[in-house]
């Protein structure tokens, strides 16, 4: 009985050790080399494009982006600093839900589906602005 639970332990812990995900060496390194978006010179944000889509449910909106990186370097996103502010109500700040970081290899895109969920469609009416970080760094119009 011993040794069937043993080989039974043996078995269970090679399985669980194949099940394990390990990150490649490249996939380490281009997160750790990333460059932060608000760390770019302004030239090298201006090959950081934006583009928001937003979708209608029944009752409100969502708001998914792709960014396209047409920079040489690795750019690093935390999608809670995602936010839409208005220019003219300050107390108008919708960050996204989303707890993920996102790297944008050069010369490559990335979409995030629901980077916003449940905005209301007086959003879209209004001088509101897609926004990185804080209100210096404006990404798009939500128009």
């Amino acid at each position: 009985m011993k040794k069937a639970a043993g080989i039974l332990s043996i078995f269970l812990l090679l399985f669980l050790a194949g099940c394990s995900t390990v990150k490649s060496p490249e996939e380490s390194n281009t997160k750790e080399q990333a460059v932060n978006y608000q760390s770019l010179p302004k030239r090298e944000k201006r090959d950081i494009y934006f583009k928001f889509h937003k979708s209608k449910s029944k009752s409100d909106y969502a708001v998914s982006m792709t960014v396209k990186n047409n920079s040489k370097k690795d750019v690093r996103f935390y999608l809670t600093k995602f936010m839409i502010m208005n220019s003219y109500d300050s107390d108008l700040e919708i960050s996204s839900g989303l707890h993920k970081v996102i790297v944008v290899e050069p010369n490559s895109k990335v979409t995030v589906n629901n980077l916003f969920d449940h905005i209301s469609h007086m959003i879209f009416d209004d001088s509101s602005g897609y926004y990185y970080l804080d209100n210096n760094h404006l990404l798009a119009n939500v128009r």
